[in-house]
């Protein structure tokens, strides 16, 4: 089961990243005249500068100049696909004359388009809402390279491409041919680009796919025998491996903002195999990238890829680290003009001394954290912070002159100084309590209960010491008792409390374990099973996104058949990725059967001593699975309990109190109305993967 559910999320994963690095998604080939006589036919008419019949939903706008035509195109349900692109371009390839189309679409309609919108005598091309069809249709093309790049300027706003994943899956399996001009598209002629909020709607292909896959006789779907697919096992590796390089030489803008679901290498990719020697503006807002990169990684990557940038915009993408470091004075001293980052709107919410006084001293950089959530608690840091907005006589100077705007922060948090300017504040106003005061009371109470436990502490040490972990399981599990040494944890409000990973061939076990409530002790927990919990109606990968991302935990069931899965293990890898990125104990190991260090992957021997795993033959089996999913925490929060073979297994009730508003800063602003039309709204499905 995992197979091919990791397979489809991995198509769909790719098809973001391929699209991050080329700035284009599949390979397209723009005219393709073979696929025309399939497609469409062009009907010429005499003295017209548009094929037959589109003068009823184009119409010539005051742009148009001798040699240049400028059209705007309004397509609303009535006019709906008579847009189509190999029609057009056909058309406008056969004289001297440019063209240029300014296109909208009204109540869900579509139009044909094909990547990367390459054709002769078009130099601009914009769409609007709306729904794209065939846009993987010259991907197979040679004819790219018949004619120069000529488009300079591609808006694409508010779209949903409808993907067939038969040419998604046939694609991934091909991405090591792919042409240098289907790579790379327009990339010699483009002066502006703005690819913002695209989707993707796979309608009813993902379940066609899988049952022509479904073995009809074992019930199993027969994914490892399948050619194609096993060409696109290797799409990660392959993805990496293509030669060209994407130069865009006179590419000034590039606005690729809006995407709520970036790849894990989304900045990486994007530069690995594209230059930008001219680019002055990159618009990357409304993007979460931000847990995966700090500030100065940004600012690194600018340095090296983009040495003409003036204007960087990474606002409202949940970055949360201001850092950075003084290497930027060194860099490239010929680059004489001011690097602008705006960071509005993210979830910055310490800024310390000494970051500030290295920004204030790198000339070509200039950070606008403003409109961030500042917490104002009574840290050293802030105290630092205070003093710092407070001395007056420094911001006369031009270097600290520029982050004059520092001074007019506000606190988000705590509340009772919420709304409270920096320059405003002062250290008596943050909440603090009497230092010596404090530091004597808890001296006197230290020793005082140290005194009483000495004795007990020096009757129990050797059995402490020799059974410590095994003590604290079992006191939480048969007598409800979270003995005090225990760490207190994080509570997370989740759908589930585990995921669970596990071979097919292991199925048989898992089912009693965790699916048929056999096991009294287990029954207050809730588990994520894929046959049982996948909800009808969504698409394999929006299943598997949704389970991963409500549950506290990923139980990984490692076996021999887990081992001999090259898919299995690399949702292990990616879910141990996860663990060590959210800097928590995610991740929980049942060792199924006796398996050797030799026989372990390398990565699987390392985390099995970082990381929590369960023996199925321990004494204590269920003991510790149970202590290994419970949450225990010592919080003031409202919660019930739960009598669950012995154990208490905590849950809040009600809503958290107010968290420190970080989703406040990160918001998809723009939305496309699919559900209308022609379409079933059942059979929709939308991911937002492009950047």
């Amino acid at each position: 089961m995992c197979k091919w559910l990791l397979f489809l999320f991995g198509v769909i994963v790719f098809l973001g990243m391929v699209s991050r690095m080329t700035t284009a998604l599949p390979p397209g080939n723009g005219v393709a005249t073979e696929n025309l006589e399939e497609n469409s036919t062009v009907t010429f008419s005499s003295n017209s500068s548009l094929p037959q019949g589109w003068d009823e939903f184009c119409v010539e706008n005051n742009r148009s100049s001798p040699g240049k035509f400028y059209f705007t195109c309004t397509i609303d349900q009535y006019y709906s696909g008579m847009w189509n692109y190999s029609q057009i371009a056909s058309y406008i390839s056969l004289g001297n004359v440019k063209y240029g189309f300014d296109i909208e679409c009204l109540e869900g309609a579509n139009i044909s388009l094909r990547w990367p919108g390459k054709a002769n005598n078009l130099i601009e091309l914009k769409v609007r809402n709306c729904l794209l069809t065939e846009f993987y249709g010259d991907y197979e093309s040679k004819t790219l390279a018949t004619f120069p790049d000529q488009l300079e300027y591609l808006v694409l706003i508010n779209n949903v491409v409808l993907v067939d994943i038969f040419d998604l899956v046939y694609f991934a399996g091909s991405i090591v041919n792919i042409t240098q001009d289907a790579l790379c598209g327009n990339d010699e002629s483009l002066v502006e680009m703005k690819i913002s909020n695209m989707t993707y709607n796979f309608g009813v292909s993902t379940e066609i796919f899988f049952e022509k896959l479904l073995n009809k006789t074992t019930g199993v779907h027969d994914i490892e025998n399948d050619p194609v697919v096993n060409d696109a096992q290797n799409l990660y590796k392959d993805i990496f491996e293509v030669s060209h390089i994407c130069n865009y030489k006179h590419l000034r803008t590039y606005d690729n903002s809006v995407n709520s679901h970036p790849s894990t290498f989304y900045v990486d990719v994007k530069t690995e195999r594209s230059l930008y020697p001219v680019l002055e503006t990159l618009n990357l807002s409304y993007t979460s990238f931000g847990k995966q990169y700090s500030v100065d990684d940004l600012l690194n990557d600018w340095a090296v890829f983009y040495p003409t940038l003036k204007l960087m915009d990474i606002s409202h993408c949940n970055v949360q680290v201001l850092d950075v470091s003084n290497k930027y004075n060194d860099a490239d001293s010929s680059v004489k003009h001011v690097l602008h980052v705006n960071l509005t709107g993210n979830n910055i919410t310490e800024i310390q001394v000494p970051v500030l006084e290295s920004l204030v001293n790198i000339q070509r950089i200039f950070l606008n954290f403003s409109d961030n959530p500042l917490n104002c608690s009574c840290t050293e840091d802030m105290k630092e912070l205070i003093r710092f907005v407070l001395g007056e006589s420094k911001w006369s100077e031009e270097k600290y002159a520029r982050y004059d705007f520092i001074r007019e922060m506000q606190c988000y948090h705590p509340v009772q100084l919420r709304g409270t300017m920096l320059k405003d504040l002062r250290e008596s106003q943050l909440l603090c309590t009497n230092d010596v005061t404090t530091t004597e009371t808890i001296v006197v109470e230290g020793v005082v209960v140290l005194s009483i436990l000495s004795v007990f502490l020096l009757v129990t040490i050797i059995i402490l010491v020799k059974f410590r972990r095994e003590i604290r399981i079992l006191t939480y599990t048969r007598f409800h008792i979270l003995l005090p040494f225990q760490s207190e944890e994080a509570f997370e409000e989740k759908t589930y409390d585990a995921f669970v990973s596990y071979s097919n061939e292991d199925q048989e076990w898992v089912t009693s374990i965790f699916e048929n409530n056999e096991i009294e002790a287990l029954r207050n927990f809730k588990f994520c099973l894929h046959q049982r919990d996948f909800m009808p109606g969504k698409t394999i990968t929006e299943n598997i996104v949704d389970c991963i991302e409500g549950s506290r935990h990923t139980i990984v069931i490692v076996s021999k058949h887990f081992l001999d899965s090259s898919y299995c293990l690399y949702e292990f890898e990616e879910a141990l990725r996860q663990s060590i990125s959210e800097r928590k104990r995610h991740l929980l190991v049942i060792i199924l059967e006796e398996i050797s260090k030799e026989e372990m992957p390398k990565v699987l021997q390392t985390s099995l001593k970082t990381f929590t795993y369960i023996k199925k033959d321990d004494s204590i089996f269920l003991d510790r699975l149970i202590f290994s999913l419970s949450y225990k925490g010592h919080g003031k929060e409202k919660k019930k309990s739960s009598e669950i073979s012995g154990h208490e297994n905590n849950a809040f009730e009600g809503r958290m109190a107010e968290q420190d508003g970080t989703n406040n800063y990160n918001k998809n602003v723009y939305q496309v109305d699919v559900l209308s039309g022609n379409l079933d709204s059942e059979k929709t499905k939308h991911y937002n993967i492009f950047p």
